[in-house]
């Protein structure tokens, strides 16, 4: 089968890898290299990078609906388009390029979160379980039927471990709905409009601990920043201190959100129960465990973390 692949992000690579492995015939499009890092020089996207290790031609697309962007859709002559983390919204005349369509691969159990980070707002909620789902593209994001789709528990992990986990999941179902396409029997579910919900693109203030939340709630806030945009908090000196990792236990009431119950643990107050800190970072250190940290930077149960 002939697949245009238009991918930009890290969570598109093992949709690549596994095109290429099953031996389709792969066209790549991608965001144009931007300016990133210290001296600004510009940096290919990570799908870029691969095709290049891959000796494959990524077409970089400033964007794909306009006139350049159309032709060179069209001369990549598709059987059908695939859109993972690519970046651009795909206008009609992109979706219909394909004879067999186009279809998008996207990290939530749709209806559920729809949007910009679906991850991180399942945990953020408190779901026991996400997923991912190949879908149809249609003109209203993350709308269309679902072709496929796969659940996985959220407990423990952060939104890091789930996107390497759904982004090889997402490459999986979409095989499969390749090879349903191809044979005629693909199934489509229409998603139930009641149902939705809607994730909003993050802010750098989203990782920010409310210690008044419940314990759980700060667990879940700390798992769906990391690695990206980090939750913090911040020292009575009013440095940052960087969560990386942690749990929440229950707690007797009478204290106040953010009080240092435990300092040889790093055990603080929330709202209800309270979170025990077992990996940080320091505003200009390196991530480290707990106990060193305290080794170095002792704390005492009379200090209040906050904003």
């Amino acid at each position: 089968m002939r697949v245009t692949l238009l991918a930009s992000a890290d969570f598109a690579l093992p949709t690549l890898e596994q095109l290429m492995l099953r031996g389709h015939e792969v066209a790549v499009g991608t965001q144009p290299a931007r300016p990133a890092g210290r001296g600004r020089r510009a940096r290919p996207t990570p799908i870029a990078a691969r095709c290049a290790d891959l000796g494959l031609d990524a077409e970089e697309l400033d964007d794909v609906n306009d006139k350049a962007g159309l032709e060179w859709l069209a001369s990549t002559q598709p059987d059908l388009v695939a859109v993972v983390a690519f970046g651009q919204k795909l206008g009609a005349a992109v979706r219909a390029v394909g004879p067999w369509g186009c279809v998008n691969i996207h990290p939530s159990l749709l209806p559920r979160w729809r949007g910009a980070a679906p991850v991180q707002a399942s945990l953020m909620a408190g779901d026991a379980e996400t997923g991912v789902c190949v879908i149809d593209v249609v003109e209203r994001m993350d709308a269309g039927d679902v072709l496929a789709s796969r659940s996985t528990p959220t407990r423990g992990k952060t939104a890091g471990d789930l996107l390497e986990e759904l982004a090889e999941t997402g490459a999986q179902l979409l095989q499969e709905v390749l090879d349903a396409v191809a044979r005629g029997d693909a199934r489509r579910t229409p998603q139930d409009e009641s149902q939705v919900t809607r994730s909003r693109k993050l802010s750098a203030d989203d990782g920010r601990i409310r210690w008044e939340h419940e314990a759980r709630e700060v667990d879940g806030r700390v798992r769906a920043m990391t690695p990206r945009p980090g939750a913090y908090t911040c020292l009575p000196d009013g440095s940052r201190l960087k969560l990386l990792g942690g749990e929440a236990v229950p707690c007797v009431r009478g204290h106040l959100p953010g009080e240092v119950l435990d300092a040889e643990g790093l055990l603080i107050a929330c709202g209800s129960g309270a979170y025990k800190v077992t990996r940080l970072q320091r505003e200009g250190g390196k991530p480290m465990e707990t106990e060193a940290f305290l080794r170095g930077f002792p704390l005492t149960t009379d200090l209040r973390m906050g904003p």
